[in-house]
Order: C-alpha cells, then structure tokens, then sequence
C-alpha cells in the first residue's frame, strides 16, 4: 500500500472535493458500524477520491452497485469499469481518475480488521459537468414595458444540469412575495410595476459549479395619470400688483410638462419662467392678459393627458361709479329721510362719503350699509338737516385705484328758526314795528297788521308809527307762512301787568329767615304751527322801601334780580327792621305800573322749607328766569339776523325829561303812569331788516337811570 499524500495527488480543483468526502468519511467513521451514506459529487472528467481511515493489517474491499471495483488481495488491483483508472491507499482510500456520468452510483467499502467484525461504509457519488454561463431572457419583447402586464424571465442553462436557480436585481437578491414567484428558471411578475424596474441576473448553481448570467435591464413604465394644477393664491390675483406660481403635478414614468394659455403654447420668458422640468409656471407680474385656461400637459414615452382648465380671480380695478337718490321731490329739514345709493364695478371695493369734502361717519342721522354683490353702498339719512344740501359724493375704492362719483345735491326746506317774532322800538317820537321769520328755505311770506297799517314781505317786514297818546291799548300782529306752515305773534302796547300779582301783596317771613318779592309780567310764550302767542312790551325795574326814593340796590341782605320780563327782590337774614312796606316800578315806553308788596316779619310761624333766604331765591329766579328766556328768544334771534346791517345808534331819554302829556291808568293795587318815550334808552338794541330799513327791540333793558 502507498501512503496517501493529498498534496502531491491532488490538484486545486480536486483538493476541495477531497476535503468535503474527508470530512465526510471521518463523521461516518465516528460512528462505528452505522451503514450511512456519503454523497459524493464528482465534477466531470476530473478525480473524485472516497476517503476511508481503517487500522492497519484490515481487509478492504470496494464496490460500485455491488460490482467489485478494487482487491486489496496480492497484487491489490482495480477491477472491471475502473481498471487503469483507480488507486487506493495505505488507509484504504480509493480515487477514481476521469469520472464520468457512467460512474454514477453507490460505492461501499467493506473492512475487515483482525478480532473485529466487518464493517461497511457507504458513499454515493453523483458526477456533474462544470456549468456554463446560462441566459437570462424576457417573454415580454413589446417596448415600452408598462406596469399591470404579467412578465416571466427565464434563466435558461439549456442541457445543463443545474440543480438551483437563484435570481438578483440590481445586485440584491430577490425576495419572493405574492406578486413575484421563482418557479426554478423561471421568475414570474404578476403583474410587474414600476418598483420592479432594474439590472437582473441570475446564477445557476450545482455541487461542483456556479455560473451568472448576463445582466437584463427591465423598464417599467407607468402612464401618465392624475395631472393636476395647484397654485400658491386662492383669492383675488391683481393684475400689475400680484405674482403666481401654478404647479403641475402627475403620476407616470419620466414625465415632461408644458403649458398654454387658451391653446397658445407657453414658453419661457418675459413674464413666464418655467422651472422643475417645466412642471412650474411662474407669472411675474399678473397681467390682465392672463384672463383664460391655464393648461398642463404632462407627456412620457406611453401616454399624455392634459389637466383641468386652471382660471385666475383675476381683480378688476374700480369703474362705473354711479350715485343715485330715492327721491328729487323737496325734502323737509328734520322731518323727512333720504336714501342715497352709490353702485360701481370691480372687485374688493369699498365705500366711502363725503358731504361738503368731509367723510361721512355712519352714526345718527347718517345710517351707512354696505352689499358685496354686487358692490354697492347706501347711505340713509333720516332724518334730513339743513347741512344736508350737499354736495354728497360717494368714493369707491380697491387696491388697484378709486373713483370718486359725480356730486349729487338735495332739495332741503327748513323752516324758520323759532316763531315769528313781533318787535317794537321807539325812536324819538317814532316808533319802528317789525315782524320777523327769518332763516326759511323758501323764506317765509311775513305780514305785518297794526291799527290801519299792513304790509307783506318775505323773512321779514317793518313800518313806522308815531308815538302818540292812541297807540295805548293797540296791538301788533306778525303772521308769518311759508309753504301752510305759520306762526303769529301779538305785541299789546300796554304798561306793564302781572296776572298773577294780588293787590297789596303781602308776604309773611320769619325772623333770621329770607323773602322773595316777584313781578313777573305776560311775557309772551311763543308756539309753533298756527296758534298765536300773546306778547307784552319788556320793561326796566326798579325796587324801593318805603317812600324812600332812592332804589334798592343789591348788597348785604338786599339783592336783585331782573329781566325784561321778571324782576326778583331778594331779602335775606330778616329781622324786624325789614318789616314794611316794598314797591318795584315797572316800565315800558308806553308808562310804567307801581307793584307794592308789605312784608310782614314775624318770630314764628309760618312754614319753613328748610332752605334759606338764599337758596329760596335762587330756585325762584332760575324758575322765574326760564320762563322769562323763552319769550327773549325770540328777540335775540330777530336781532342777530338784523344786527348785521347798519344801525343808527340807541338813544336814551332822560327821566326828569317827561312829556306833559303824562297820564295814568289805574289798575286794582297798582299805580300807573303812560309817558311818552324817552330821548335816551340804553338798553334798547338796532333791529335791521332785509330791505335796509331798521327798528329796535326792547328785549334786554338795563337797570333804570
């Protein structure tokens, strides 16, 4: 027997396959007399060895499917198929040279070792030729290749007998799933996708040997669907003020975009620039050109589809401004509303008005709403003034420009401030008569009626009397109309009276306490509409105690209080001493009335407020005072409308300079003297009227001279 040296037997190739039988045959050999089997695979054409270790001194024989193959007997020697091509070894190892698939089968050894009973080792050998390079094929030829189609590849070694098939994308081993199933050399995709695109190969592998197959490029295509358009502005765009960004967006497989606008192809440029493989259109700025479908086309190798027309809100700038009025009939001042409208086009607009170049705030009278569609504004007004003539103009506004609408004026009447107002003023042995209803839209038809005398004007009108003894007990009559709307005074040329004086009056007061004395005369309360108002000349006043001549004059317990109407003596802190005997003489340039009074002092009794002297009187004059202001109104009004023009001087009479004509009128309780006017009164104010001519008023008399 020879001693087995691998390394000198063996080649590179047949060193492997000795390594794996080895190994093999000393995990049979750990087993003792167990009849497993060794496979063994032979590559074609080149050496296989089966490798045994049996003690020295044993009997071995060898055989292939029961068919003796070696005789270790003397001469040791291979027999039948292996003759010449067969060794063994000193271990009883055995090499067969030149393996072919005719050497296929099962080889036992069989050792018989001395005081040992035989023992039997199995092997089967399977002899495969080296594998070639197989070829990787698609049954789908169609180009382009579209996801959704069933695709099989086929590795195909031909003759070769390959036991595993083993498939690889991209480099990575494919992991089968329910969609991708390997049957063998085949690899099937039902149906491919798109993740399925990339390098394939595949290795076909047996015992001996493994080989790649070329590389297979797949390309799977997905046609081109869901094109949509999005864009960054969802509201208003403003042509010349506004960029916009429209993105186009599909699934599909190497996808291309361009765009039109109404069929017009888009390409870049000016106000376009197209970005990220056209998908993006940018507009810089918005142009009132681009009023139209915007469209997307996205296209690749498969299909092309075309994406929904995309419009912009295009804003339009303000126009057509219009303002128009509810009604053109004749509106009256605090009475009577109005409704204007202001209407325009264009987009986003806001209103504003203005009356006289002034905004217009929406609080009462002005009540202001506004509509979005369509644009519009109404501004009410009820109700109506005298400032509201006009103009009114309505602006309407949006970021693009403002236009301001043509002026719109209303027809206001008013009428005249308060009531028709009778005045009388003597002048030297004149006296002017007036009656006045100033300030009317349309002015107010004025009539004056004294005595014989009558005469009409509008706003106001005025004559002359002379101041003679028959004027006593006359009166003057002011009707005013204008549009049925009157007013009418009566001035009553007496001397003063009090209605409500009692002959001799007497006041009772309380010592410590305080007393009012008060002459109040018909001052004329004046009304609107038709109904007269009763009038009496205004008077000067003055108070004396006793038959002193000397007037009272205000200070420490003593104070007075006087208008042209009322006249307010106010005692305070009383004591006995203030007991007796006070008059106050009123008079107007007809004569003049004696009011007498007895105060009458007392320790107790009597009622008592609880105010003092004080703040009795001051209730008692503001009482007396706001009923005397309402006939004085009147005056003030007719004397600023007339004070304007040129007035003669006022002049005052002297007091010691009385008429001889002098009389007296008796009335219950009272003394009364008429007298002539005085030369100088300096309480008495011009009245000038419309038609230049002028007559004076006594309605704010100072305190007597």
């Amino acid at each position: 027997m020879q001693r087995l040296d691998v390394s000198q037997i063996l080649g590179n190739s047949e060193m492997k396959h000795f390594l794996v039988s080895l190994l093999c045959a000393v995990v049979l050999l750990s087993l003792g007399n167990v009849a497993a089997v060794t496979n063994v695979y032979g590559s074609l054409g080149t050496s296989i060895l089966f490798i045994v270790n049996v003690p020295l001194g044993s009997s071995v024989q060898w055989s292939y499917n029961g068919t003796p193959v070696y005789n270790s007997s003397s001469p040791p020697q291979c027999l039948n198929q292996f003759i010449g091509r067969c060794e063994s070894y000193q271990n009883g190892s055995l090499r067969i040279n030149s393996v072919s698939y005719a050497d296929d089968g099962a080889y036992v050894v069989s050792v018989l070792a001395p005081g040992s009973p035989t023992s039997y080792t199995n092997f089967q050998l399977k002899v495969y030729a080296p594998l070639n390079a197989p070829v990787l094929r698609s049954n789908y030829t169609s180009s382009p290749l579209i996801t959704g189609t069933n695709v099989t590849l086929q590795c195909d070694a031909g003759s070769q007998n390959g036991t595993t098939y083993t498939f690889y994308r991209d480099g990575q081993k494919i992991i089968c799933s329910g969609r991708v199933i390997s049957r063998g050399s085949f690899l099937d995709f039902t149906p491919i996708s798109e993740n399925d695109s990339g390098s394939y190969t595949c290795v076909i592998q047996n015992p001996v040997s493994s080989n790649t197959s070329n590389s297979l490029s797949l390309t799977v295509y997905v046609p081109v669907s869901n094109v949509a358009v999005t864009s960054n502005v969802s509201g208003l765009v403003w042509p010349g003020l506004d960029s916009v960004s429209l993105r186009c967006s599909a699934l599909g497989t190497n996808v291309s975009y361009s765009w039109s606008l109404q069929g017009a192809p888009i390409s870049g440029g000016g106000r376009y620039t197209l970005t990220d493989n056209n998908s993006t259109l940018i507009l810089n700025p918005v142009s009132t050109n681009d009023n139209g479908s915007f469209i997307c086309t996205a296209k690749n190798i498969i299909n092309s589809l075309n994406s929904s027309d995309v419009k912009l809100n295009l804003a339009s700038p303000v126009s057509a401004v219009t303002l128009t009025s509810n009604t053109s009939a004749v509106l009256w001042a605090g009475e009577d509303s109005v409704s204007l409208h202001c209407s325009a086009q264009g987009s986003a607009i806001t209103f504003s008005w203005s009356l006289n170049g002034n905004q217009v705030s929406s609080k009462p009278p002005y009540y202001i709403t506004q509509s979005d569609s369509p644009p519009s504004s109404n501004l009410t007004i009820s109700p109506v003034s005298k400032i509201d003539t006009g103009p009114f103009t309505c602006m309407a506004s949006n970021r693009a420009n403002s236009i301001t609408s043509r002026a719109a004026n209303l027809n206001i009447n008013w009428s005249p401030d308060g009531n028709i107002v009778c005045a009388a003023q003597p002048i030297n042995q004149t006296i002017q008569l007036g009656c006045s209803w100033p300030e009317g839209i349309p002015a107010a038809n004025v009539t004056m009626i004294f005595n014989n005398l009558q005469d009409t004007s509008s706003n106001e009108v005025h004559g002359n009397v002379n101041h003679s003894s028959d004027i006593y007990g006359s009166s003057l009559t002011c009707n005013g109309n204008q549009l049925g709307r009157t007013s009418s005074c009566v001035l009553v040329f007496e001397t003063p009276t009090s209605p409500n004086y009692k002959n001799y009056t007497v006041t009772p007061a309380l010592v410590g306490g305080a007393v009012n004395l008060t002459v109040n005369l018909q001052a004329g309360v004046q009304s609107r509409a038709t109904a007269s108002s009763i009038q009496v000349l205004p008077a000067t006043f003055s108070w004396f105690r006793g038959n002193s001549s000397s007037s009272i004059q205000t200070g420490s317990k003593f104070k007075v209080d006087s208008t042209p109407y009322i006249s307010i003596l106010n005692i305070d802190k009383l004591s006995a001493a203030e007991s007796g005997e006070y008059k106050c003489v009123a008079e107007n340039f007809i004569g003049n009335t004696t009011f007498l009074f007895n105060v009458k002092v007392s320790q107790s009794g009597g009622s008592s407020s609880g105010l003092d002297g004080g703040a009795i009187a001051g209730i008692i004059i503001g009482v007396l005072a706001g009923v005397a202001i309402i006939g004085v109104i009147a005056f003030f009004i007719f004397k600023k409308r007339i004070h304007r023009r040129k007035s003669p001087e006022s002049v005052y009479e002297n007091p010691d300079s009385r008429s001889e004509n002098m009389y007296e009128r008796n009335l219950p309780g009272t003394a009364s003297n008429r007298t002539p006017p005085r030369k100088e009164e300096p309480d008495y104010q011009t009245i000038i009227h419309g038609n230049n001519s002028s007559f004076y008023c006594n309605m704010m008399p100072g305190s007597r001279k």
